[in-house]
């Protein structure tokens, strides 16, 4: 058993990867901007003392280096930088993201949050990754955040964070291999969030369960893949 973090643990895959994993006897640092909010989350917490909960405003850089100074000296085994930022659901919000009518400031929030918030993540928690046994570094990605496999447009500020996401995962997995570390981008599948609606392939149980069942058979080889939640590589 480990201990894992994981951020926008709120709701969603990261409250369903905190189910899953306090479940199975899993140490989970819950991290979510308002965790006293989330009703779901700090019941899991009240049931469950592997959980701890930990606020985190991944657009507030400060509260990213708060969160490493109040965790020092704890180790952690997986990294889960699962939190990202759409702008609401595929329905209401794509087209703040089309050619035609591009929203700007959003697009800056999802760099932020997408792209800017998990490095940071990274290196402030390096030392406490490092003091783990697995040293796991898990990006969420995406599907959309694959160049190979646009085939349709749209979601420019969503992609282009992903595909961004990616290129740090794959830098991030050169540098820290000779310390042990191994770092992929997941690709959750099209799942039933508040992202990708009631009709999406997946349900949320089950796109995290395979993608914790891949998690756990990594192993060095799989440093600086783009995978799915079946364990296929994704085309960058």
């Amino acid at each position: 058993m480990g201990t894992w973090l994981v951020t926008g643990a709120n709701r969603g895959i990261g409250l369903e990867y905190v189910r899953q994993l306090a479940a199975a006897g899993e140490s989970v640092i819950a991290a979510a901007r308002n965790p006293a909010e989330a009703a779901e989350l700090v019941e899991l917490a009240a049931a469950n003392d592997q959980i701890r909960l930990e606020a985190l405003d991944l657009e507030d850089r400060a509260s990213v280096i708060a969160l490493g100074q109040r965790l020092a000296g704890v180790p952690i085994d997986v990294l889960l930088n699962n939190a990202g930022l759409y702008g609401g659901s595929w329905d209401n919000a794509s087209h703040r993201q089309s050619h035609d009518n591009m929203d700007y400031d959003l697009w800056e929030q999802i760099m932020r949050v997408n792209v800017l918030a998990p490095f940071q993540m990274i290196q402030v928690l390096r030392g406490n990754l490092s003091a783990g046994t697995r040293k796991l570094i898990i990006n969420m990605s995406s599907d959309l955040g694959s160049i190979a496999n646009n085939a349709q447009g749209q979601s420019y500020a969503y992609r282009s964070s992903k595909a961004a996401l990616n290129m740090v995962t794959k830098g991030l997995s050169v540098e820290l291999a000779d310390q042990g570390f191994i770092a992929i981008s997941m690709a959750p599948g099209w799942t039933q969030t508040d992202l990708g609606g009631t009709s999406a392939q997946w349900p949320v149980a089950e796109s995290v369960a395979n993608q914790i069942k891949v998690i756990a058979g990594l192993t060095a080889q799989d440093n600086g893949r783009f995978v799915n939640l079946l364990g296929n590589s994704v085309p960058w």
